[in-house]
């Protein structure tokens, strides 16, 4: 491996960051579908870069536009200066973990007069967080790893239910 690269585990294979072969194989997109997310800004807030750049890549995907940050306080700066339609939001992170960096988002003036979802974008178990995430206020659950079809299928049911 070489020295400052980015490299990842799929499918038990280490690939370099900058090889998309995976996601081509992995998210083959109808033409129906490349539209899906058109005009829908995500937030997404995830501690580690990796995790980012797939979330990107498949959001991109389907012409949706993500927002990136690692770590809470960043997302609120982004959520206070931008049009954002919905939150994917990672829980375990170092400093402020996801659920108190939702209390903290739903707290501002900006998503009192306007509340979008919050999703749960996180590798706990479902059942192992349900009553944390409903206590939490959290409007779903996307676990990592995730299929394209399942995150298309939340953030969709998410931003409708929301418009």
């Amino acid at each position: 491996m070489q020295k400052g690269m980015s490299y990842y585990l799929i499918d038990d294979k280490i690939r370099l960051m900058e090889d998309d072969f995976w996601l081509e194989s992995q998210f083959s997109v109808k033409k129906s579908q490349k539209n899906l997310l058109e005009g829908i800004n995500i937030l997404v807030v995830d501690d580690n870069p990796i995790n980012l750049t797939v979330a990107d890549k498949t959001l991109a995907k389907f012409s949706g536009t993500s927002f990136k940050c690692l770590n809470a306080e960043d997302a609120l700066q982004i959520f206070n200066s931008n049009n954002i339609h919905l939150i994917l939001m990672d829980l375990h992170m170092p400093n402020i973990d996801g659920f108190e960096a939702a209390k903290m988002i739903k707290q501002t003036e900006k998503f009192l007069n306007k509340p979008i979802c919050i999703l749960a974008y996180t590798t706990y178990s479902y059942n192992d967080i349900k009553v944390d995430l409903e206590l939490a206020g959290f409007d779903g659950y996307i676990g990592k790893p995730f299929t394209h079809t399942q995150v298309i299928d939340t953030i969709i049911d998410a931003v409708a239910k929301v418009k």
